[in-house]
This record gives C-alpha cells, sequence and structure tokens, in this order.
C-alpha cells in the first residue's frame, strides 16, 4: 500500500520536476525590482508566431530560457526572460523603443528579416538596447561601413559572396583561366564587389575582365557577351540582378565555347530553370546539420514544442547564446558594456560548429557556405567550406 501511494505521489510531481515552473507577473516585477532578472524584447519572423518558423524559434528561445532558469549561477547571477513580441511596424516602432527602455530591457532579439533592422537601426543604433538579429545577410548594420554600436547580426553580410567566389575560383579553376565580372556602376554596393572580387581573383593568378551596366540595364547584352567569350573567359560572375543572369543564360548557353555564370545575389525561384548557373549561400549548411535535429528533439523534451523548422530554431538558440555569453563578459545590461561585450564574445555554438564575433563588423568571423548548382529544376550543393569575412565592411 506504501508503494502505491508513492507511485501516486510520484505520479503528481512529475510535471514540476519535468517543465519549469512559469514566472508570473509579481515574481517577474520583484525580479526586475531586486535585479535578478534581465528581460530581452523577442521579435517574431515575417509569418508570424504561428508559423512552423515562428514556433520552432519561440521553442528554442524558452528552452534556452529553462537551461539558464535551471542552472546554479544563471547569466552573471541572473535569470533571463523573453518577452514574446508582437511584430514590428513602422507606426510603432518608436513606441516599442520607449517603452523598452522604460521597462529596462536589456537587448532585443530579431526572429525576422531586414524589415526590423531597417525600422529599429536609427532608433537603437547607438543608444541601445542592444539589438541582435538571428538573421541579417541583407542589412547594412551600420553607417559609412562601420556598424552602429548596438546593432549584431548573425549571418555574414551578403559580400560574402566576394570571398566565396575567390575560394571557389580556386578550387574548381585553373590558374590563368579568363573570368569575366559584370557589374553596375550606377549601384555603389554592386560596383565594389565586382571591384574587390576582381582584385582577389587577379592577385591569386586568373585573367580577369571587368564589364559595367547602366543602372537600367541593356536592352541587348550581346556586345558583352561577344567580348567576354573573345577574350576567352571561362567564367563570367554576375553582380547584376537575377533579371540579367536569365538574358544572358538565355543569350549564351548554345554557342560553342560558352562561359559559365556565376550569380553574386541570393539564390532565387527565379533561377530554378537555368541549369548551370552556380550561386552562394550560408543557409543551406545550416539546414544539412544533424545537430539541430538533436537541439529539435531537446526542445521537445523541455517544452513540448513541435521542432519543424530547425535551422530557424537553431539560429534562435545560437542567438541566445550571443546574448547570454555577452551578459556573463560584461556582468551588466546596460547598453553600453553589453554592446561592448557582445562585439568580441567567441566559441558560441551554432549546430555542430562554433563562431566568434568580428568586432570591425559586429557578425560572425567565418561562417560554412554552400556553393550550389542549379540543376534539373533544384539548387544542387556541390561545394561546402568556411568562408571568412571578405575584410571589405558593408
Amino acid at each position: 500500500m506504501m508503494q502505491l501511494k508513492n507511485f501516486l505521489l510520484l505520479l503528481l510531481l512529475l510535471p514540476f520536476f519535468l517543465f519549469p515552473r512559469p514566472v508570473h507577473a509579481g515574481d517577474l516585477a520583484i525580479g526586475l525590482e531586486d535585479g535578478w532578472i534581465w528581460q530581452v524584447a523577442v521579435l517574431p519572423p515575417p509569418d508570424g508566431w504561428e508559423s512552423e518558423r515562428g514556433k520552432s524559434s519561440l521553442g528554442a528561445v524558452r528552452y534556452a530560457e529553462w537551461k539558464v532558469k535551471d542552472s546554479a549561477d544563471g547569466v552573471a547571477g541572473r535569470d533571463i526572460r523573453f518577452l514574446k513580441e508582437p511584430p514590428l511596424s513602422r507606426d510603432t516602432a518608436e513606441e516599442r523603443v520607449a517603452r523598452w527602455r522604460e521597462n529596462g530591457v536589456a537587448a532585443v532579439l530579431s526572429l525576422g528579416g531586414s524589415e526590423d533592422i531597417s525600422l529599429l537601426r536609427p532608433l537603437l543604433g547607438r543608444s541601445g538596447p542592444v539589438f541582435l538579429s538571428a538573421y541579417g545577410e541583407g542589412s547594412d548594420i551600420g553607417e559609412g561601413g562601420v556598424p552602429l554600436p548596438m546593432m549584431f547580426a548573425l549571418d555574414l553580410y551578403r559580400d560574402f559572396r566576394i570571398a566565396a567566389f575567390a575560394e571557389y575560383a580556386r578550387r574548381s579553376l585553373d590558374r590563368g583561366t579568363g573570368v569575366a565580372i559584370l557589374g553596375d556602376r550606377f549601384d555603389p554596393s554592386l560596383e565594389r564587389f565586382a571591384r574587390n572580387l576582381g582584385d582577389m581573383l587577379s592577385s591569386s593568378g586568373y585573367s580577369v575582365s571587368h564589364f559595367w551596366l547602366p543602372g537600367a540595364g541593356p536592352d541587348s547584352f550581346r556586345m558583352i557577351e561577344s567580348e567576354a567569350m573573345s577574350e576567352g573567359a571561362s567564367v563570367l560572375v554576375s553582380w547584376a540582378g537575377s533579371m540579367v543572369v536569365r538574358d544572358v543564360w538565355r543569350a549564351v548557353r548554345r554557342k560553342e565555347g560558352a562561359f559559365r555564370i556565376w550569380y553574386g545575389g541570393e539564390p532565387r525561384q527565379l533561377l530554378l530553370s537555368f541549369n548551370g548557373i552556380i550561386a552562394a549561400d550560408q543557409n543551406v549548411p545550416l539546414g544539412r546539420d544533424r545537430a539541430f535535429v538533436t537541439l529539435g528533439r531537446e526542445i521537445w523534451g523541455r517544452t513540448r514544442t513541435v521542432v519543424k523548422d530547425e535551422s530557424a530554431a537553431g539560429r534562435a538558440y545560437a542567438a541566445c547564446g550571443w546574448i547570454f555569453e555577452g551578459f556573463r563578459r560584461a556582468g551588466s545590461k546596460d547598453p553600453v558594456p553589453l554592446a561592448k561585450a557582445m562585439e568580441s564574445v567567441s566559441g558560441i555554438a551554432l549546430g555542430s560548429s562554433t563562431f566568434s564575433v568580428n568586432p570591425a563588423t559586429h557578425r560572425p568571423v567565418a561562417r560554412e557556405t554552400a556553393i550550389l548548382e542549379v540543376e534539373n529544376r533544384a539548387f544542387r550543393p556541390v561545394d561546402f567550406f568556411q568562408v571568412t569575412d571578405p575584410g571589405y565592411l558593408p
């Protein structure tokens, strides 16, 4: 009989041990007043909290929160409370920032895209709270090539493709091979990307030719195509848009001695009809990382959240780790010491790999990159390697 009672008692207590007790409003108020809880506001993905990406990311955030709460020392002796926020809009951004500051929010974690960065960069960039995007490839987090003090991002900036193509050329092309680079003088970023890649390839022994488009793009690329082919180019790297790449591909695909095309932008569905086009991507390696599968199981075991977007959960969990390490190093939730600490952290887990932060960019020093080739209406990975920030600031 005594054994039965003990068994029933264990069943009653099991949920208490398996799941953390939620922080109630009264507990949170006391914790904030006493200084043993630091707050981080969390912004949702573009498709909302109820999407697969939203649920998976929030599950990772709650799991990270629980691990701090369950540890003996917490983070710098404190618990971290993540505040699930509604989407940001242009009309509400200033009001939200004022509320965060009034309520002592130490950092803002964005699980969304470029819009959060563009809205919050002018409001948070110099005075905080500290802002970290779990994405951020296509967004400038600085001004004049220098990141703003309070702005950080988990992705390499889109100019990582300069270094990716330079490395892929080294792996796949013989020295002396002709490479044509197509840029746009009316777009300062695209002109810079073209010139920087040309400098890197030339210094590595490749024969580089530059070609330039006007801002609107010409009606015909026949002259550029013919000249590149006559100069013996084996590859044309295009920093122009995907529509330009499409037109060039159609013009040269049946010609004898035609060059291959490497596209300098983000892989897009529009390109899936054009076999042979090469692109570089920093998202694909995350999708094949089995460590995120394990993370998903751990999240389910603790929060009962089904993780269907494993790479989104992995990004969110890594971003939490970055913020935690910043708190530990700073020993403070104040924006200036926290930002200074976050710009030099190292050893942050991102799936099965780790990364360190480059103080000059406020992004990881390096990330794994995939080289993709379009084949049968799919981007097929043909190579993987680490890409270090090319050293040219956004």
